[in-house]
């Protein structure tokens, strides 16, 4: 079906103002069910629910947790409602996802090794394909529009508030000025009454402060240098994985132990050599970056500690979570933390006005004539 075809028969298609926070509340919804589900199965050794002959799987709560957020969009207006329909949508597909390993076997295999991986890669692009979308740019002038008037209608639920009116505000500034709405939606702004804005609820208040501590701990003058450090090690790490495989395809350490088998090719996996492939070249970026640190060009050198991070997360956990499963979350959780770190300290790099170069001294001025 073509696009014009499509918008025929909906109408153009209007993005709304909060869809990449809709986009991430579901995507960490269903990460933190994923990793809620794993770890509550891990610590009862995996009970099975029901009994004489009967499952209830998993994918049955997702399901039914799907249909109750389609429900609820269906049904009921209200950016709020938009919101909880993400987290049930959210807990939903965490719980159809976890299942994952059971559906692309023949045995119903719910333990399937590359299951934890496939699943991996799934958040990933689900991530990539979300980013993509809110990087294609601003909201269009009939978007804007469009946003303004449904969020003054939050006034006939009592839920318009001075927040609420400065960013109506905005998105009518965006909006063509010619257009015909634009006018009595602004008439229509400046006669809706305002509500005292609610406080912030107890989460809010937590969140608040783990960001104001974060910016506080990240804006200490020493934590570039501690951030480099940590790198090097990080690095120096990597280096030491891929000299330990290099050395143990080159010599025989066959004999080292009864029992101990050769790591040479035949014993190799290709999950293995990618995995420290990956590592290998993650290391190569980080050692880049350390050399411009030393050089005094951080802008730079924070921008390839993020390919490296990127090199990390989006390549050599793929290959961590298949041969660690799960327990491949702690690695994921540190290079995470890592790129939060790294973009904090680029963010006051390129915030800092840039060091004027040295002059060069002219040497001494001629001595001035003298008449005579």
């Amino acid at each position: 079906m073509t696009s014009s075809r499509l918008q025929r028969i909906s109408g153009p298609l209007l993005r709304s103002s909060d869809f990449g926070a809709f986009h991430e509340t579901l995507l960490l919804t269903a990460v933190a069910t994923v990793l809620f589900i794993r770890t509550q199965l891990w610590l009862t050794n995996y009970p099975q629910i029901g009994g004489h002959g009967l499952h209830i799987a998993h994918l049955l709560w997702g399901g039914l947790f799907m249909l109750v957020a389609i429900g609820l969009c269906l049904t009921f207006l209200g950016r709020p409602l938009q919101h909880r329909a993400a987290i049930v949508g959210g807990v939903g597909f965490g719980f159809f996802i976890d299942e994952l390993g059971k559906f692309i076997t023949s045995d119903n295999n719910y333990f399937y090794k590359p299951a934890a991986a496939l699943i991996y890669l799934i958040f990933v692009g689900l991530f990539l394909l979300a980013r993509w979308i809110q990087n294609r740019g601003l909201l269009t002038p009939r978007e804007s529009l469009a946003n303004a008037i449904e969020l003054i209608g939050e006034a006939t639920r009592h839920r318009f508030d001075e927040r609420s009116r400065a960013r109506a505000e905005e998105l009518l500034e965006r909006a063509d000025p010619n257009d015909p709405l634009v006018g009595p939606v602004r008439q229509l702004l400046a006669q809706v009454e305002t509500i005292p804005a609610p406080p912030p609820t107890w989460a809010e208040r937590r969140m608040t402060a783990v960001r104001a501590a974060a910016q506080r701990f990240t804006a200490q003058p020493w934590f570039p240098r501690l951030l480099t450090s940590v790198f090097a090690i990080w690095a120096l790490l990597s280096f030491l994985a891929a000299a330990e495989l290099a050395l143990a395809l080159v010599l025989d350490l066959g004999g080292a132990h009864p029992g101990f088998v050769k790591d040479g090719f035949d014993n190799l996996r290709f999950v293995n050599v990618a995995d420290i492939t990956a590592s290998f070249v993650a290391g190569l970026l980080v050692a880049r970056g350390i050399v411009l640190v030393r050089r005094g060009d951080m802008p730079e050198a924070v921008r390839w500690f993020e390919r490296a991070l990127l090199v990390s997360i989006l390549i050599g956990r793929v290959f961590s979570f298949y041969e660690s499963q799960f327990g491949a979350v702690l690695g994921l959780a540190v290079d995470l933390v890592l790129l939060f770190s790294v973009r904090r300290v680029g963010e006051r790099a390129a915030a800092q006005p840039a060091k004027p170069s040295p002059a060069v001294s002219p040497g001494p001025l001629p001595a001035p004539a003298v008449a005579g």
